[in-house]
This record gives structure tokens, sequence and C-alpha cells, in this order.
């Protein structure tokens, strides 16, 4: 440490006592990295490179074997209420075999497009991130208000002013929902990735209304192989009995006053467990 309490010279930075997981490993100089410095995962395996020229860095990140998964620019700025670390620029994203896969492009931190080097590959960068935000925001905010909501129930004004605050910050995630399933149909993973599922999770969460809107949506994704016919089970059984009809597929149930389990009434009973057996329901 030089005299204002700043890194200076070589730092090697252990996660335990023994010494034997690294944290992060470089050089100093009054605070500031110089040349490379090496960060690690919390098992100690290499998770990024980054050399530094100035407030300019060359960044590499790894797969856990080692291969690169992802290099290109970034940039820190010390702002006066925090560090600003973000990416500009172009940078090359790989598989873990350590083929090129893509191009991403970001402006100031801010995604801006992806090009992929197989031209036939249907991946949609832009909805992808834009639905693992809105799930991201939509999980972040129902927690945060229900905790409060729940804090307050003893105190009517301020526990109605929280549901207020959560019934309109539902309402602007199931108007993005909306308007993806308008403009895209209902994404597979192909297209969206590991985010195909988000549209179908957040809908389980909107007003009747939304969910009726999008039902044969959800449906034909059923029948495209999108989406686990198990699941959809669940999803038109509880939208069904919001509606105030008979469930399909007997997947839903309540408990009376003697904590006895009670079905919803099904439509058919007959062929109930025919139908619960044809999508991989137990009898």
């Amino acid at each position: 440490m030089n005299k204002h309490g700043q890194r200076t010279g070589k730092w090697i930075v252990y996660m335990d006592n023994e010494h034997k997981i690294k944290s992060f490993e470089g050089k100093f100089r009054n605070g500031r990295s110089v040349g490379k410095t090496f960060y690690y995962t919390n098992k100690g395996v290499l998770d990024r490179k980054e050399i530094a020229r100035g407030k300019k860095l060359k960044a590499t990140f790894y797969y856990a074997n080692g291969v690169v998964k992802a290099r290109g620019n970034a940039r820190v700025d010390n702002l006066s209420d925090k560090i600003h670390y973000y990416y500009y620029g172009k940078w090359s994203s790989y598989n873990e075999k350590g083929e090129l896969e893509k191009y991403e492009y970001y402006n100031k931190g801010k995604y801006v497009r992806s090009v992929y080097v197989d031209k036939n590959n249907q991946m949609n960068d832009s909805l992808m991130f834009a639905l693992n935000a809105l799930e991201v925001e939509f999980n972040d905010h129902r927690n945060r208000w229900l905790d409060s909501i729940s804090k307050h129930s003893n105190n009517p004004v301020k526990k109605a002013e929280y549901k207020q605050t959560y019934a309109q910050a539902d309402s602007i995630t199931f108007s993005q929902i909306d308007q993806i399933l308008c403009t895209y149909g209902y994404p597979s993973s192909a297209v969206a990735g590991e985010a195909y599922i988000t549209p179908f999770y957040l809908l389980s969460f909107a007003p009747t209304a939304l969910k009726e809107k999008h039902y044969h949506l959800l449906q034909s994704a059923v029948n495209k192989g999108i989406l686990s016919p198990k699941s959809f089970a669940f999803f038109a059984d509880k939208h069904r009995i919001a509606k105030g009809q008979k469930q399909l597929y007997g997947t839903q149930s309540y408990y009376d006053k003697d904590k006895k389990e009670i079905f919803y009434p099904s439509e058919d009973p007959d062929n109930l467990q025919q139908r619960r057996k044809s999508i991989g329901l137990e009898e």
C-alpha cells in the first residue's frame, strides 16, 4: 500500500486462509491496475484477464475448461458515486470448443446488436436480452414489494400504497410481454435461448384477460414442441378455474377448513386419467 492506502506493486489476493484459492492477482500503481490482472471464480478457476491501458481495458473471459469465452474492450470510469465498468465497441464470443460464434456490439455498456458467423443462426440476441431483463425486473419488484406488504400488514394505509405500487410495476411488465408476443409470436429456444421460457413464466402471473389473449399462442407452442405439455396443463387448469370453468387435467386443488385436499371439478371425469397420461402426468 502507498501512504494513501492504495494498492501498489504486485498483489495476490486469496479467498481462503490457507492461500490456496486465488481471488485476483496483478500489478497496481496508486490504486490502478497496471498491465495484466487475473480474476478467478470462487473455486479458484480463471474467470477473466484484463490488460489495462489507463482507463481502457482489453478483457478476455474464459470457460471453466480454460477456453476463451469472449474478448473485447471495456472501460472504467470513476464517477462521484460509483465506479462504472462497462463494455464498448466490438466483442467476439466463442463456444466451449473455442470456435467463433458471433460478434456483439456495445455503446457505453449498452448492447446494440449481434452478428452471427453462421448466417443460418436464428438467435435474436436483442429479444433474449429483453426477456432476461424482464424476468429479473419482475422477480426483483415482486420480492421487494411483497416483502414490504407483509411488513406493513398491520398498517392499512401503507399496505394499500405498496399494493398499488406493486400492481403498477406488474402492469408495466405484462404490457411489455404482451407487446413482445404480439411482435414475435412465441419464441423457441433457437430464437431466444434459455429465455424462451420467460413469456410462459410471466403469463402464469398475468391477469386472466391477458392469459386468454395468448392462450392459443401457448397451445401452438406446445404443439410445436417449444413448451412442455405437462407445464401447460397446470397453466390451462388454473386459467379455466379463474374463468369459472372446469379443469381439464385435474392439477388444481385447495384445502378445506379441516385441511383436507379438495380437487376442483374436472371436465369429462371419466376420461381424466387418459388425458393426464397422454401428457405425462401421474394417474
